[in-house]
C-alpha cells in the first residue's frame, strides 16, 4: 500500500528505502550518534551566554570556576564572558589545578562568544 505524496511528507516507499538503510548500518549508526550526543552536548552548554554574561553565570565546570576563583585578577561576581578572554593562555598554565581541558573549556566558551584568548 503506498501512500500519497504530500508536502513535508515521506512516501511509504521512502520509508522502507531508509529503514533499510538504517538496518544495514545499525552499528555505524548508534556508533556516530554516540559521537554527536557529545559534541552536540557541550555546545548547547553555552547557549545563551555572550560577551556581557557574569563568570558566575558561566555553565563551566566545578574545576574551571576554581580555577577563575584562584586567580587574583578575576572577580567572579562582577566580571564578564569579555574579561574572561583578557586572561592569557599563559597565565592559566600558571594557574594551579589549570589543565588542557580547563584551558579548553574556557577557550571553547570564547569561541562560542566570539572572542579570542591572548597567547601572552
Amino acid at each position: 500500500m503506498k501512500k500519497a505524496i504530500t508536502k513535508d511528507r515521506v512516501t511509504y516507499d521512502e520509508f522502507l528505502e531508509a529503514l533499510a538503510i538504517v538496518k544495514q548500518f545499525r552499528k555505524q549508526v548508534s556508533t556516530l550518534y554516540k559521537e554527536t550526543e557529545g559534541e552536540v552536548g557541550s555546545l548547547s552548554k553555552f547557549i545563551g551566554v555572550d560577551k556581557n554574561t557574569k563568570i558566575y553565570r558561566l555553565p563551566l565546570s566545578t574545576r574551571a570556576m576554581n580555577v577563575l576563583k584562584a586567580m587574583d585578577n578575576i572577580d567572579i561576581l562582577e566580571d564578564t564572558t569579555e574579561d574572561l578572554a583578557k586572561i592569557t593562555l599563559t597565565e592559566l598554565l600558571h594557574t594551579p589545578n589549570a589543565g588542557h581541558k580547563t584551558i579548553d573549556e574556557f577557550q571553547e566558551l570564547c569561541m562560542f562568544v566570539n572572542l579570542k584568548m591572548k597567547r601572552q
